[in-house]
């Protein structure tokens, strides 16, 4: 971590395998969640450089994490075919989810923090209820624009729109589902392979990302004219 005014810099050791990501904690922003490969996730102060916690999280590499946007939980996604929702006030884990045939790799909080949306390598998304861990819905191909629901491969990254009612996932393709029903309303398919994240504006009316082959989209949602 840097200082941007000073230079300093401190050095948060102990994960034993790459650092797969970060993310300050909402309701104490002194504090760092990472988690690692090494299938642990640890908390850090960041003022000191402390670690705080130690979670043995997963058997398998944790592959994503996310934030519930009123920050009392977090949920953490493994190449252990699981996905875990944990407390961040005892830092336990309030639920196990099961059912993932391939790895994890995305998981994403809906805006009102009652569903998880979680994404695995064989392109299936499942939406999960926060309150019990129950299966809400699997995305399925039905739908005006079912075909290629599985992503051409990986399910990388998922955002909500800001009524819940909509959801965008990346892997192979961008697809834009309808979360009520589970059906996929709408693909895009760009000229490479290989999305690892999507940026969304807040409306949800423009999509950023980049291929591997360099191009970079920017999508604009278009309203119909009545």
């Amino acid at each position: 971590m840097w200082h941007w005014q000073s230079g300093e810099c401190k050095v948060l050791q102990g994960h034993k395998e790459q650092v797969r990501g970060f993310s300050v904690l909402s309701n104490s922003p002194s504090r760092l969640l990472s988690w690692s490969f090494d299938g642990t996730v640890k908390v850090w102060d960041m003022e000191s450089g402390q670690r705080l916690q130690d979670i043995e999280a997963h058997r398998g590499a944790i592959l994503s994490c996310h934030m519930s946007p009123d920050g009392s939980l977090f949920t953490t996604t493994s190449a252990d075919k699981t996905v875990k929702v944990w407390c961040c006030e005892t830092w336990g884990c309030v639920h196990t989810l099961k059912g993932h045939s391939e790895c994890v790799r995305s998981c994403r909080f809906s805006w009102d923090g009652r569903c998880i949306a979680t994404g695995d390598d064989n392109g299936e998304i499942r939406l999960w209820s926060v309150t019990d861990g129950s299966l809400l819905k699997i995305c399925s191909r039905e739908g005006k624009d079912g075909i290629d629901s599985l992503h051409g491969g990986w399910v990388t990254d998922l955002h909500f729109s800001p009524d819940d009612s909509l959801l965008v996932s990346t892997g192979g393709y961008i697809k834009w589902w309808d979360v009520k029903r589970g059906e996929a309303l709408q693909t895009f398919y760009p000229k490479g392979l290989g999305l690892k994240k999507i940026h969304v504006s807040l409306d949800f009316s423009t999509f950023v990302t980049i291929d591997n082959i360099g191009i970079l989209y920017v999508l604009q949602k278009v309203t119909p004219s009545v």
